[in-house]
């Protein structure tokens, strides 16, 4: 146990023993040696706690909740316990690169006015394959863009100014799911500043197509749509209905849910929050047609595949060009819309072949990264 850390890394842990002891490890591993290491248990009944222990590490600090209280509680008990002046995050399943407190602390020290600032991740699979680079933005336009459909930092890496962060309340704990993206998103809304860097500094898992991960998507939806709504209501003129947020949500994450009409509302609405920016926050008409455009493509690419899965290649051509007429020529539309003249096998060829190209630019980058 260390008396006065810089730095305390905060992890929570329930049930986390299959990752864990690479996790741990890669936190011993780090270049810089000033920090305290504070597990919260959240009563798991696997081996963690025994591997954690197994590492017979003095800078190991193990809390162990009397009662599971999930992941958004037990941050918050972190928040208070921590010895550290700054905070950093890493979860059971992740790994850090050995730079990542070394450069966050070195930037942070030298930038005291953030009460956050967090690095790019490589997202990884269950199988460690590399899946693609997060980056988020550095630019305060940038990140209040990016709050009206997604957290404008990576929590999983983030380093945070303890004082700061518990001057304004910490975690919301009406959020289960996505109370980091709440937080970034509250305060900026309260007027603290944030950041970014785009060093590439830790891998990030994500689990898809569990059951777990199908129940705990259904849940991040409702609490995205809130943070979303609550962006709305503070850096807007709009009052939008709680459905309205649905909908933009859906649009970049459950496209597929949405009908032609739902599709087209919630284009119009995402759209229509940029041109109605209260005055303080307006942001430059450059960042805004740009923005627009690249975050419309993923939405358009996935209604067409959609639809050419379900052997509606005319249907798919159309959305297809509908991107284009509105937004200009992009790469990925303009293939969908070529292969539906080549019949359904070589369209439904077409996600398969984007998802390995993003596979291999994210080899490339990571690797110059290490």
């Amino acid at each position: 146990m260390m008396v006065n850390p810089l730095v305390t890394v905060l992890m929570t842990v329930y049930n986390g023993a299959e990752y864990l002891n690479a996790s741990v490890q890669s936190v011993f591993d780090q270049t810089f040696e000033g920090f305290e290491f504070l597990i919260i248990n959240d009563c798991s009944t696997d081996d963690s706690i025994k591997i954690i222990r197994s590492f017979n590490d003095k800078r190991v600090t193990i809390h162990n909740n009397e009662k599971n209280l999930g992941q958004t509680k037990s941050l918050n008990i972190g928040l208070k316990l921590a010895k550290g002046k700054y905070i950093a995050r890493i979860d059971a399943d992740d790994a850090a690169l050995p730079k990542w407190l070394e450069r966050l602390v070195g930037y942070i020290r030298e930038h005291p006015e953030y009460a956050a600032v967090s690095p790019s991740v490589i997202i990884i699979d269950g199988t460690d394959k590399r899946k693609k680079i997060r980056s988020v933005p550095a630019d305060l336009h940038e990140i209040i863009f990016q709050v009206f459909y997604n957290s404008p930092m990576n929590h999983v890496s983030v380093l945070m100014n303890k004082d700061l962060i518990l001057e304004h309340g910490g975690y919301d704990e009406e959020f289960k799911i996505t109370q980091d993206y709440e937080l970034w998103s509250s305060l900026v809304r309260d007027n603290y500043s944030i950041t970014n860097i785009p060093d590439v500094l830790m891998s990030c898992r994500v689990h898809l197509n569990s059951t777990g991960f199908v129940e705990a998507d259904k849940r991040a939806l409702k609490e995205k749509s809130e943070t979303i709504l609550r962006n709305i209501n503070v850096f807007t003129t709009l009052r939008l209905a709680y459905e309205d947020a649905v909908g933009i949500c859906k649009l970049f994450y459950h496209t597929p849910d949405l009908s032609s009409e739902e599709f087209e509302r919630a284009e119009s609405n995402f759209s229509n929050l940029y041109s109605n920016m209260k005055e303080e926050y307006k942001l430059p008409s450059e960042l805004i047609e740009k923005g627009i455009k690249s975050l419309m493509l993923k939405p358009y690419c996935k209604l067409a595949i959609s639809e050419i899965q379900g052997n509606k290649l005319k249907i798919a051509r159309k959305v297809a060009l509908k991107y284009y007429s509105k937004y200009g020529f992009s790469m990925m539309p303009f293939l969908i819309y070529i292969s539906t003249f080549f019949g359904k096998e070589i369209s439904k060829k077409l996600p398969f072949i984007h998802e390995k190209y993003l596979e291999l630019k994210t080899k490339t980058i990571s690797t110059s990264c290490l």
